[in-house]
């Protein structure tokens, strides 16, 4: 696993980072903090071939600083599917660090893809996947410093048989866009993998939860202890499932990264704060998933 997770890191690094920095000119640093959450799910070997796709990819960073140093980026934050053979891939590194006082930086990266497709009755459907969070954070004086990572990677498979044809784009735009996940509280089949880092805080947790129709093997690492904490899973599964009739399905995945540094805990109001400096890169496409081929 670690190996896995030192060649996701230097890939994703690779990428041109999303970057918001506010610096002033100060003494030497009194201090630092850093936040890191990565996250990469990974599709493939589907026994059947999307007719449409959506997807989206969002990212926003804010950094502030009064009288210290803060960067936030997101690096190779990606959401694509490849046609031939049929592949879905998302990733992305969320960062944060700060020096000396009075900052707070944060970096957040989101991307939701979907894929639609018919199953023949009887016929087995099937894919494979790997998934892998990797969170840390650092900090150096407590509690006047804080440092939060956050991360979730899952899919949903929907039965989208009910709905009229004509009426299936729509409702497939509709899952894109809907930010609260609400259509995806039953689904045929899930699995979600989700971690979150709280320095100063006793929420720390890394876990998965997969349906009777995924199996999965993972390896996992963790320290939720001292100024110093890192969570870290890798699953490799598979979902498998016959229908006794013709049926449409949907499947959505999700991936989502967080990071927050702050020193101390800001006292102006945060919106303020998230608004300055505020960066944001949004895409959502529809295509027909054998009418092009996208390479990451």
């Amino acid at each position: 696993m670690k190996q896995y997770l030192v060649f996701a890191k230097r890939l994703l690094l690779l990428a041109t980072p999303l970057v918001a920095t506010s610096a002033l000119l100060t003494s030497p640093s009194q201090a630092a903090t850093f936040s890191s959450s990565q996250g990469i799910l990974d599709l493939t070997n589907f026994s059947e071939s999307f007719s449409t796709t959506e997807s989206q990819n969002l990212g926003n960073v804010s950094a502030i600083a009064n009288g210290g140093i803060v960067n936030a980026q997101n690096s190779h934050a990606v959401a694509n599917v490849i046609p031939d053979p049929l592949e879905v891939y998302t990733s992305a590194t969320s960062l944060a660090s700060g020096e000396s006082k009075d900052y707070v930086g944060t970096a957040q990266a989101a991307a939701k893809i979907i894929g639609n497709f018919d199953v023949a009755p009887g016929q087995l459907f099937s894919f494979n996947f790997t998934s892998a969070l990797d969170l840390e954070t650092a900090i150096d004086n407590p509690p006047s410093e804080n440092a939060n990572a956050s991360g979730k990677l899952s899919f949903f498979l929907l039965d989208t048989t009910g709905i009229p044809e004509k009426n299936l784009p729509d409702f497939l735009s509709g899952l894109l866009s809907d930010t609260t996940n609400s259509i995806l509280k039953n689904p045929l089949d899930f699995f979600s993998l989700t971690g979150n880092l709280n320095t100063l805080g006793n929420d720390n947790f890394i876990t998965s939860q997969e349906s009777q129709n995924v199996t999965l093997t993972e390896d996992k690492q963790f320290s939720f202890d001292g100024t110093q904490e890192f969570a870290t899973d890798f699953v490799e599964g598979s979902l498998q499932r016959s229908f006794d009739r013709k049926t449409n399905l949907t499947l959505v995945a999700i991936r989502s990264t967080q990071t927050r540094v702050v020193a101390p805990e800001p006292s102006m109001n945060l919106a303020l704060v998230l608004f300055f400096g505020l960066l944001a890169v949004a895409t959502k496409g529809r295509r027909k998933a054998a009418a092009d081929s996208l390479i990451r």
